[in-house]
């Protein structure tokens, strides 16, 4: 009877040794946890990756894990090492396909595809983004950026209708007040003013100095026309001279500024397009970091 009363206290003993084993670690990864996200919070970013990697080799938690991962890469992206960032985000899904972290990773390729000003790369992850997630924060935030890729390449309308589809109700203030204000000012301020540079390089290979005149530029294009209308009189000259290696000379110079009015009024022309569109892409920027949390 008494040996049979010490292997039960023996067992009993063991299991005792091995549930406060299982909760100590327990708490010492939450509290190896919890300092990493401090430091992430703090903005000590090299110091919270390697926190989480320290978490992630000593005492790999499923529950943590994750999380570890996709703030490791957060930390790359913030530290401004988009590579080693879009590397690890593309990695996220195929190694946590299950966390619901995943759409937060797709969407922060999105988002370093923005910053490297691959737009229609980006659209496409979103696009792709759009058809897996339904979580209405998670829809908001890749509608707004794919709204802002449209921006960035000035088609207006297809920005609109991206960021019409935010629904403010669901997702708060932010970025649905930001989505209704910019959209908003993007139907009241396109049709942008425009000048043709086709039709500035055709006005100023008839009439020097008239495509700068389309464009507003009154004193490049008096110059311009001063200065054609100064080598033909050179070029008459010479050929009533007979000077007609002089001719050729003045012929040959006063070609190069004849097309370089054309191509010049054609510059004129796209400056004045990038002007107006940088402009108003720098107004619905101000509008949008005007928008704050309520």
């Amino acid at each position: 009877m008494i040996p049979i009363l010490i292997k039960l206290l023996y067992c009993l003993l063991i299991s005792i040794m091995a549930f406060a084993t299982s909760v100590f670690a327990e708490t010492a990864n939450l509290q190896q946890y919890r300092y990493a996200e401090q430091l992430f919070e703090s903005g000590d970013y090299q110091a919270a990756r390697r926190e989480y990697k320290r978490l992630l080799f000593y005492q790999p938690d499923p529950a943590f894990t994750d999380v570890a991962n996709y703030r490791i890469a957060q930390s790359y992206y913030y530290q401004n090492e988009p590579d080693r960032a879009k590397r690890l985000f593309h990695e996220f899904s195929a190694v946590h396909p299950n966390s619901p972290l995943r759409f937060q990773s797709q969407l922060m390729l999105g988002q370093l595809h923005f910053d490297a000003g691959e737009y229609s790369q980006a659209r496409s992850s979103l696009f792709e983004l759009l058809r897996a997630s339904t979580e209405p924060e998670v829809v908001a935030a890749a509608h707004y950026l794919r709204g802002w890729c449209y921006i960035r390449t000035t088609d207006w309308n297809k920005a609109i209708s991206e960021l019409r589809q935010i629904d403010a109700s669901q997702t708060g203030a932010i970025p649905g007040a930001k989505a209704d204000k910019l959209a908003d000012l993007l139907l009241k301020e396109t049709p942008l003013p425009s000048k043709s540079p086709q039709l500035a390089g055709w006005l100023s290979t008839v009439v020097p100095g008239s495509g700068q005149l389309y464009v507003g530029k009154v004193k490049e294009g008096i110059f311009a026309a001063a200065l054609s209308g100064t080598f033909i009189y050179l070029a008459v000259d010479a050929i009533r001279d007979r000077r007609y290696i002089g001719c050729a000379g003045i012929s040959l110079v006063g070609w190069q500024f004849y097309w370089g009015n054309r191509t010049g009024a054609q510059q004129l022309a796209s400056e004045y397009n990038k002007r107006h569109e940088q402009a108003l892409i720098e107004a619905l920027k101000r509008q949008a970091e005007s928008v704050r949390p309520q």
